[in-house]
């Protein structure tokens, strides 16, 4: 009968841990929060890329347009040219690699910011819903006043100010300078007196630590290590062992593949309420479906990323008016 004696045992100690995280207090990220929203219909509206699905992404045009259209954050990813300038570009996951998005070749961090500036159209791959790449015949003046050139992030804080939130993803891929980045980007946020108005966020655990450690003044989203030990502490209700340190947000797709569990729902209200017991925010990536924005905003997201804003602005009218 011992394994009915360990069976009880486990039952406990798991019926303890549940009584633990439900009564006793769980550690908070210890400031104001910013990044959370306590309006049932609202959450914040996350243009990815600027919004992807009307422009081509990481570019003033797309900045610009978000803008015009009452966004709350404009989300944007950063990387650093061989001479030290930080730009709005994304580039391929595992190289880095601007082709996809370009007509150049290349990674970023081998390359000077004239060098891109001159030769690569940030508009060329992009379709629009006809099916129409209106950007890809054009000369360099042509793509520069539609305004689909390198763009710079000085240029993004000189235009837009504390006017509204920024949410700035660092990419540093393969021999990139890591540290550099995040050090020149809490540098102009500084500069511009944009502390209380950027979260920064990687996937990159190293970058994160470095930045957890000499930069603990920013907002910090929590990286994808962090992040997944945070949810599989909340899932076996040792929640009472997990420390926010200056991690403001977690930053999530809907869904994950864990070792084991495979596809867990990273939606459930469970991970959600405990998100915000340990006053988290909980941001969702990329949402691009009506239902599927109505469905989070009813479970209590703070925030969508989408490529179409607009269509996530709709529907929080329509709950308003429901």
């Amino acid at each position: 009968m011992k394994w009915l004696k360990r069976i009880g045992i486990f039952l406990l100690i798991l019926v303890l841990s549940f009584l633990a995280t439900e009564l006793v207090p769980i550690p908070k990220y210890d400031r104001e929060n910013i990044w959370r929203q306590e309006d049932p219909n609202k959450v914040l509206v996350m243009s990815h890329a600027g919004g992807r699905s009307v422009n081509p992404g990481n570019t003033m045009r797309a900045m610009k347009y978000s803008a015009e259209i009452g966004v709350d954050v404009l989300e944007m990813d950063i990387q650093r040219t061989s001479d030290g300038i930080l730009v709005l570009r994304h580039g391929e996951n595992d190289t880095g690699n601007i082709r996809d998005r370009s007509n150049c070749d290349g990674l970023l961090y081998e390359m000077t910011y004239e060098e891109v500036y001159t030769s690569c159209n940030f508009g060329y791959h992009f379709e629009d819903e006809d099916g129409n790449h209106p950007y890809r015949d054009m000369t360099f003046e042509e793509w520069v006043e539609a305004e689909v050139y390198l763009t710079t992030l000085e240029e993004v804080f000189e235009e837009f100010g504390d006017s509204l939130l920024y949410n700035i993803e660092i990419k540093a891929d393969l021999e990139a300078r890591r540290f550099d980045i995040a050090d020149d980007l809490v540098a102009m946020i500084k500069d511009f007196d944009l502390l209380d108005h950027v979260l920064v966020a990687t996937s990159f655990e190293d970058i994160s630590k470095y930045i957890l450690s000499e930069h603990p003044e920013v907002y910090l989203s929590a990286s994808l290590d962090e992040a997944r030990d945070m949810i599989i502490k909340t899932l076996s209700f040792r929640n009472l062992f997990y420390q926010p340190r200056i991690y403001v947000a977690l930053q999530l797709p809907v869904s994950y593949e864990f070792p084991v569990i495979e596809t867990l729902n990273l939606t459930s209200r469970r991970i959600l309420r405990y998100t915000h017991k340990h006053n988290m925010a909980m941001h969702y990536w990329t949402i691009n479906d009506e239902a599927q924005m109505r469905e989070l905003i009813e479970k209590g997201a703070d925030g969508i990323i989408t490529d179409d804003p607009a269509l996530l602005m709709r529907v929080m009218e329509e709950l308003k008016e429901e």
